[in-house]
């Protein structure tokens, strides 16, 4: 794959970094960490393939991280939109977010997911496999879109360029990086699992607790009816 995005950069250079990402926005198993990465290795006008006689022609780094955030963004607001509006449609993107969207989470997703969404929105930007759900969870949710895109902007700000810079850091020895990204990533995805298990655990335990405080505290001013009200069966009316 690394030949085939590198050509298509070398040749498009920014068209192609916008194109690639938001067709891995849109959910195609187009890692977006690796066209990032590409970039900033064009950018490099020492160890990229734009050196020498050719160095006039590398691309400007800048430009190039104005160019990834905005076509990151493009991508996560169709996946956002598609969640939004369009979620039940036939276009193969939709199709998509409902593999990953069970319709029967969907209920719960809108309950749960407007109140928890920015900091679920905000992690799953840097969990690939994952975020394109995410960003479909927004909009069933009913996030307003001015809040995902400041909320998913500000992960972009953090992702984006530091991919590219890490790309125009590491080109004179390319390959052996890309190969230590892939290596790194299996353990960024283990501690990302073992973060959120945690995290689960944490929230459970707070609701249980803050659930028992409720019922103490209503006990102890006497708001408390009797089990048998509560379950709207007067005493007299007991059966046995």
């Amino acid at each position: 794959m690394v030949p085939l995005l590198l050509n298509l950069l070398s040749k498009f250079t920014y068209f192609a970094l916008a194109g690639l990402l938001i067709i891995a926005g849109c959910g195609v198993p187009i890692p977006e960490d690796m066209p990032l990465i590409l970039s900033g290795y064009l950018c490099n006008s020492h160890w990229g393939p734009f050196n020498g006689p050719r160095a006039h022609l590398a691309p400007n780094i800048w430009v190039m991280c104005v160019v990834g955030l905005l076509a990151m963004l493009v991508g996560d607001s169709i996946l956002y939109f598609i969640g939004r509006y369009g979620i039940d449609s036939n276009n193969i993107i939709a199709r998509h977010v409902r593999k990953v969207l069970h319709s029967k989470r969907r209920i719960w997703i809108e309950q749960h997911f407007a109140k928890y969404g920015d900091v679920t929105l905000f992690i799953g930007r840097f969990m690939p496999g994952v975020r394109a759900g995410v960003f479909a969870f927004c909009g069933i949710a009913g996030m307003s879109y001015i809040r995902f895109v400041i909320i998913d902007g500000l992960a972009g700000l953090i992702s984006v360029p530091t991919l590219i810079w890490l790309g125009h850091w590491q080109a004179h020895h390319l390959h052996q990086f890309l190969a230590k990204v892939a290596e790194f990533k299996h353990w960024l995805y283990g501690a990302a699992a073992i973060a959120l298990v945690v995290g689960g655990v944490i929230f459970i335990i707070h609701r249980r607790r803050a659930a028992r405080a409720a019922v103490g505290g209503a006990g102890a001013t006497g708001d408390a009816k009797p089990r048998d009200t509560l379950a709207g069966v007067k005493p007299d009316d007991d059966p046995l």
